[in-house]
């Protein structure tokens, strides 16, 4: 009979620092205070990480700093001499050395294009983990949608944990009533640079619950002709904040695909009332 796998106290303690690590990205982590954090020399932390997570400790958070810079850069209005200070680099030329090292482009060339690879992304090691879904390509024809939408502002920290995304808890909502039955639900999120919020590095979700109409009717919203990543979401949508975290973090980096700035659309749709609610996800690309 085999003896049950007593849990490993350490599973515990690189959980605790990778949490650590995400919450203070824009300070001046060292080996110092992470090994202060833990309680460990700095010497054994490097190997108990690396033993792990597969990831030396110092290159992870040099990975996941360019990630959070490169990601305000694209998301935010924040100058580029800010945010090589935010993410405590000594100035901008070592941070624009770095992060043409990582990106293999300067940070004014990246914020500048008008589709996004997300080559180089380092995803979070907190993200939770799914199979690799199944997606295909596809075009759809120009759409109009009539609907309701709320902004909501986050601070970039936020992005990387699902449980502050309360944009779709409307939405959520809604697919619990009968009126949902009547006909498919789409949701479109449009995630662009906060204009409004004093804080800098904001950026602002605009999220709306919608339902398609003809292209001759009133409508509030026209989504041009455009070619998508479709990926099916067949899981509770409890999870899904954690789904699209994941696709985003993990899953869509490695297809080498140009993303263009344009709203995600999410389809919501169920045969009865004894199954399920199905989800489409939508993710528009740039020219193949």
């Amino acid at each position: 009979m085999q003896s049950e796998q007593k849990p490993d106290f350490h599973d515990d303690l690189i959980k605790e620092l990778l949490y650590w690590i995400e919450v203070n990205l824009s300070d001046r982590l060292t080996m110092e205070k992470a090994s202060k954090k833990t309680g460990y020399s700095p010497w054994y932390l490097q190997r108990l990480f690396k033993s792990k997570t597969g990831y030396a400790l110092g290159k992870y958070i040099r990975d996941r700093r360019l990630t959070m810079a490169a990601i305000a850069l694209r998301l935010t209005n924040m100058p580029i001499l800010d945010i090589s200070l935010y993410y405590s680099y000594d100035s901008q030329q070592t941070f624009t050395r770095s992060f043409k090292k990582n990106f293999a482009e300067t940070p004014g060339m990246y914020r500048r294009n008008a589709s996004w690879t997300m080559n180089g992304i380092t995803a979070p090691l907190t993200v939770d983990e799914f199979p690799q879904p199944k997606y295909e390509i596809v075009d759809l024809p120009e759409m109009a949608f009539e609907g309701e939408t709320v902004i909501h502002s986050y601070p970039i920290e936020a992005l990387f944990n699902s449980k502050n995304h309360v944009h779709r808890a409307g939405l959520l909502r809604y697919l619990e009533t009968p009126e949902s039955l009547l006909a498919p639900v789409w949701g479109l999120s449009d995630c662009r640079p906060d204009t409004q919020d004093e804080v800098a590095n904001a950026l602002q979700m605009e999220y709306t619950v919608a339902h398609q109409v003809g292209l001759s009717d009133n409508h509030s919203i026209l989504v041009p002709a455009s070619r998508y990543l479709k990926i099916n979401y067949p899981y509770d949508l409890g999870r899904l904040n954690d789904f699209i975290l994941y696709l985003y973090s993990v899953f869509l980096p490695t297809l080498g695909l140009e993303f263009i700035m344009q709203p995600d659309l999410e389809k919501y749709s169920r045969e009865s009332a004894l199954n399920g609610v199905t989800c489409e996800y939508y993710i528009p690309l740039g020219q193949l």
